[in-house]
C-alpha cells in the first residue's frame, strides 16, 4: 500500500521561544516594571456589581411605572371630556350634549375687563372671549382650589350671554352691574329674568333676586330658586339655556371652571323639566356661540359708521350688509374676524350719508346652500348724521 505524506509544515507556525523572563532581582528594567504594576494594583477598588444591577433594575421599573401613570392621567383627561345626557324627569334619555373637559379652559383670548367702558348695548371693551385660558388659574390647572374663596367684585358692568336665532345660540352684551357682593352674582341675576338691549335676544330664565354664585372646591356653585327654572322646553333649548348660564357666570368670574347648578339647594336638579348633571363646563365656542355678533356701532364721526363685533368664519371673512329705512340694500362688504371656529374681534368703517340704517353681520354660506340653513346673523339699527 502506498503512503502519501501530508502537507509540509509551515515554518511560520512554529512557536518562537522568547527565552527565560528577566529576573527583577538582577534586571533593573524588569524590576521597574514589577514595581509600577504593583503600585497600580494598589489603587484598584472592585465595585459591587450585584448592587449596581439591582439599582439599574429598580430605576427601569420606576421609569416604566412613571410612564404608565402619565398614560393613565391622559386617559382620565380624555374621559373627563366625554358627553353628558340631559334626561327628562321620567328618566327618558332625550339628547347627548357635548361638554368641555371639566376645568379645561377654552383656549381663547384673555377676558374683556368689565371695568372698561362697555355700554348697555353690549360694547365689548377688548377680547372676544372671557376666561383667560393663556394664563390658567390654580383651579383650572388641577391644583386644589381654596374652599369658599372670594370672586372678583366692583365692576361697573358685567358680561351677560343671551340666546338668539334658531337653533338658539349665544350672543353677549355688557350690562350695568347690580349691588350684589361680586361680579358673577351680578351677572347671574342679570341673566335671570333680565332684559337684553337688543330685542332679537332673549332668556328663558325667570327672575331671582336672591340667586348667588360662590367659588367652592374648584367649581362655581350657582344657587337659584325653582321658580327661575320652571316650565317645560325642548331638550336643545334647555341645553342652550344651561350653556347660557355657564358662559355668563364663568365670564364674570374670569375663570373657566365647571359650574354646579343648584335649584332650591338641590344638586343635579330639574331645569325646565330636564335633569342636569352635577357639574357642567363650557361647551366648545363653535358649538354654542353665534358665528357673528355686533358689540357696538359708533356714529360719532359724521358720514360714517364704525361697526365692531366678534365672530368666526371660513378664512375669517364675515359679511356685512347695510340697508336703509325702506329696507333697500345700500352697501355690503367683508369684515375680518376669527377663522374656522376661532373667535376674534372685527371692526369695519362704513362711509354713509346721513340717514337711518340697519347693519347685518353674518357668516356667509361657503357651501352654496349644501350645508343647509345657516345660523342667524346679528343686526343693529343706527343713525348717521
Amino acid at each position: 500500500m502506498s503512503h502519501h505524506p501530508g502537507p509540509a509544515p509551515d515554518p511560520d507556525d512554529d512557536p518562537v521561544s522568547a527565552g527565560p523572563l528577566p529576573d527583577p532581582a538582577t534586571d533593573p528594567a524588569a524590576r521597574a516594571l514589577r514595581d509600577a504594576l504593583a503600585a497600580r494594583a494598589e489603587t484598584v477598588r472592585p465595585t459591587d456589581r450585584l448592587q449596581e444591577i439591582r439599582m439599574s433594575t429598580t430605576s427601569r421599573r420606576r421609569t416604566t411605572r412613571a410612564w404608565a401613570a402619565v398614560a393613565t392621567t391622559a386617559a382620565v383627561l380624555v374621559v373627563g371630556g366625554s358627553a353628558f345626557a340631559l334626561t327628562r324627569g321620567d328618566d327618558e334619555s332625550v339628547r347627548t350634549v357635548a361638554s368641555a373637559p371639566t376645568g379645561a379652559a377654552e383656549r381663547s383670548s384673555a377676558p374683556a375687563p368689565a371695568t372698561s367702558e362697555p355700554s348697555g348695548e353690549g360694547t365689548a371693551p377688548s377680547a372676544a372671549q372671557e376666561p383667560a385660558a393663556e394664563e390658567p388659574s390654580q383651579a383650572t390647572t388641577g391644583a386644589p382650589a381654596t374652599t369658599g374663596r372670594s370672586l372678583p367684585a366692583g365692576s361697573a358692568t358685567v358680561p351677560v350671554y343671551w340666546l338668539g336665532g334658531q337653533p338658539q345660540l349665544l350672543f353677549r352684551e355688557y350690562v350695568p352691574a347690580g349691588d350684589a357682593a361680586d361680579d358673577a352674582t351680578n351677572a347671574l341675576r342679570a341673566v335671570l329674568g333680565g332684559q337684553p338691549s337688543d330685542p332679537d335676544y332673549a332668556s328663558p330664565w325667570g327672575p331671582d333676586d336672591s340667586a348667588t354664585v360662590t367659588a367652592r372646591d374648584g367649581r362655581l356653585v350657582v344657587d337659584i330658586a325653582a321658580s327661575a327654572a320652571a316650565g317645560d322646553a325642548e331638550a336643545g333649548d334647555v341645553t342652550a339655556a344651561v350653556q347660557q348660564l355657564v358662559y355668563t357666570v364663568t365670564a364674570a368670574a374670569g375663570e373657566d371652571l365647571p359650574v354646579e347648578i343648584r335649584v332650591d339647594g338641590r344638586s343635579e336638579p330639574l331645569v325646565f323639566g330636564y335633569a342636569v348633571p352635577e357639574t357642567v363646563s363650557r361647551a366648545p365656542q363653535s358649538d354654542v356661540q353665534a358665528p357673528a355678533w355686533i358689540t357696538a356701532v359708533d356714529t360719532g364721526t359724521p358720514g360714517q359708521a364704525v361697526v365692531e363685533g366678534v365672530g368666526s368664519a371660513f378664512e375669517g371673512t364675515l359679511l356685512y350688509t347695510v340697508t336703509d329705512a325702506s329696507g333697500a340694500e345700500v352697501t355690503r362688504g367683508p369684515a375680518q374676524a376669527g377663522a374656522n371656529g376661532t373667535f376674534a374681534e372685527f371692526s369695519v368703517t362704513i362711509p354713509l350719508p346721513a340717514g337711518e340704517y340697519t347693519v347685518l353681520v353674518e357668516r356667509p354660506d361657503e357651501s352654496g346652500g349644501e350645508a343647509g340653513a345657516q345660523p342667524a346673523g346679528d343686526t343693529k339699527s343706527f343713525t348717521v348724521r
